[in-house]
């Protein structure tokens, strides 16, 4: 049985009563909430539910003197270059992006293969789908819109995989469900490049004198290809179940292109990637249906222009 066939078993236990999604999420974050507003209001940003202003576009290329500039920059400053690509995510209403995600889950704590997913991100509503891309994955296709369907997941699977409906019914369940069952490591609500820069600020943060941040200059991000600065921030083992954490950032964009985080004795312990970040894209409620949900939608528009 294969590490995805092993975490799909997980579901059997408990799930039916689960499924009507009527578990509440406790999730606060409540020192990430604190800091990210600190960090808002020291940059005179606006509030989330402000239009933001648009962050730098996208670059291909930079001459060797211009990123050398850049990495000078972040050499000298480290902290405060993370604060400016926290502020830069909280520019980006909208993107997409492929997401590669590998972390333990479960009880066990059991390294997963890596996923590949197409994701569509949009900031308010908040909203989240994500296409897995890998055809031996039984999800198909999931969404999240905050204030749609009681602020519940919907998904839909490759095959039939009990106790979830067979395709092409959709699965509706509470956004800490997944979590709970091993098959993520948090939930979508926890999903997008600002949120990565909450965490990593807040957790070095609170950590004070037992966190450590290293600037280890410029590399090439071999989940993209492209340059970036590699940030490493270690933290004390003893109190630390993750200690360290690699980061990195694009050197022409200042977004996140990707983070590593490892155990004490350096195993790997999750890792995201987030390859062919398109910001200039402009999303719609369209981009945030399941495909049934768009053919019943033209079903029905169909019937009404008929009568």
């Amino acid at each position: 049985m294969n590490a995805r066939k092993r975490y799909s078993c997980t579901w059997f236990a408990g799930f039916m009563f689960l499924l009507s999604g009527k578990v509440r999420d406790a999730d606060m974050r409540l020192v990430i909430a604190v800091v990210g507003a600190a960090l808002s209001c020291l940059a005179g940003c606006a509030q989330r539910g402000t239009a933001p202003e648009p962050v730098r576009p996208i670059t291909t290329e930079l001459t060797a003197a211009e990123a050398e500039e850049r990495a000078e920059v972040v050499r000298r400053d480290p902290r405060t270059y993370l604060r400016t690509v926290y502020l830069n995510c909280t520019g980006l209403a909208e993107y997409t992006l492929v997401f590669t995600r590998q972390e333990r889950r479960g009880l066990l704590r059991t390294l997963t293969p890596p996923e590949r997913i197409q994701v569509w991100f949009r900031r308010a509503p908040f909203s989240v789908r994500m296409k897995w891309l890998d055809e031996d994955v039984k999800y198909g296709e999931s969404v999240f819109v905050r204030g749609q369907f009681d602020d519940q997941v919907r998904f839909v699977t490759r095959r039939w995989s009990p106790p979830l409906l067979p395709p092409p019914q959709v699965n509706r369940v509470a956004v800490n469900v997944p979590a709970m069952f091993g098959e993520a490591r948090r939930p979508v609500t926890d999903f997008g490049l600002e949120l990565l820069m909450e965490r990593t600020l807040a957790t070095f943060t609170a950590a004070r004198d037992d966190g450590l941040l290293v600037y280890e200059g410029v590399v090439t991000h071999a989940g993209t290809g492209r340059r970036a600065h590699r940030l490493r921030l270690e933290y004390n083992p003893n109190k630390f179940p993750v200690p360290t954490q690699e980061l990195y950032i694009d050197v022409a964009t200042d977004l996140p292109l990707g983070t590593v985080l490892r155990l004490a004795n350096g195993q790997l312990d999750a890792s995201y990637t987030y390859a062919e970040l398109d910001t200039t894209v402009r999303l719609t409620e369209n981009d945030f249906l399941l495909p049934q949900e768009r053919e019943q939608r033209d079903r029905k528009g169909r019937g009404g222009e008929a009568s």
